[in-house]
């Protein structure tokens, strides 16, 4: 499953030991997390617990090939807040995790749509209007991280961490040149300014708005992500 997580352009962190998993989810960012469920035991219950306990926000999906009533319960009362049982394929189990993130960013449609943008997640493809955008895989990553973090900065280093995982990363000053190419493609297909600098800190994605929009409710105020170390997936085997 974890190579399949990576083909769809993933970074991931993998461990079976309860407390790395632990130690991970304080020193990342993560959008989610994958825990496989046996249901001959209770330490991925108490993981679940620890992780809420511990402050975890991002949505965390459980995994089994079969699970009693009962243990379906209990994992549900832990936190998770999807529970796959014998799924039919990997690819359902991640168009399903991807689901949680999108909700979680506050994209309700299969697509992240920002102004005349849309990013189609399952495609990995980004669209102005009907047109499709001719991006890298890393340029689409950029988009992608940035536009489910719309309004949130993010370091050039956080960027490259999200790229590469820490595996040989290039000079920071490399993310310059891809905003650089990602913006002069968009602009020539008549998209809004969707990345915008923030000096001496790093991107963020905007929607702009309208000179007479008036919100139905105040949003809150995103976190500040500019020293967080990125990841957008995090699959988790506690176990054998």
């Amino acid at each position: 499953m974890t190579m399949f997580f990576k083909s769809k352009l993933v970074v991931v962190d993998e461990t079976t030991e309860s407390e790395e998993a632990l130690d991970l989810a304080r020193f990342y960012d993560y959008d989610a997390v994958l825990l496989r469920i046996a249901d001959t035991r209770s330490t991925e219950i108490e993981l679940i617990r620890r992780l809420r306990i511990g402050g975890l926000r991002c949505p965390i999906v459980a995994v089994a090939h079969s699970l009693g009533e009962s243990s379906r319960l209990r994992v549900l009362e832990a936190g998770v807040d999807d529970l796959i049982v014998n799924a039919t394929s990997q690819e359902e189990i991640f168009l399903r995790v991807q689901n949680q993130v999108r909700r979680s960013r506050g994209f309700q449609s299969p697509s992240l749509v920002i102004g005349n943008v849309q990013i189609n997640m399952n495609a990995k493809k980004i669209f102005v209007g009907d047109i499709e955008v001719s991006l890298t895989k890393k340029e689409y990553q950029i988009v992608e991280i940035l536009a489910l973090r719309k309004g949130c900065v993010l370091s050039k280093e956080a960027i490259l961490d999200h790229l590469y995982g820490g595996l040989d990363e290039p000079n920071p000053k490399i993310i310059d040149v891809f905003i650089c190419k990602i913006r002069k493609k968009l602009l020539a297909l008549g998209a809004d300014d969707l990345i915008e600098t923030n000096w001496g800190r790093g991107y963020l994605v905007v929607e702009k708005r309208s000179p007479d929009y008036v919100p139905l409710a105040k949003p809150a105020e995103p976190a500040d992500q500019d020293d967080a170390r990125l990841r957008t997936g995090l699959f988790l085997r506690v176990g054998t």
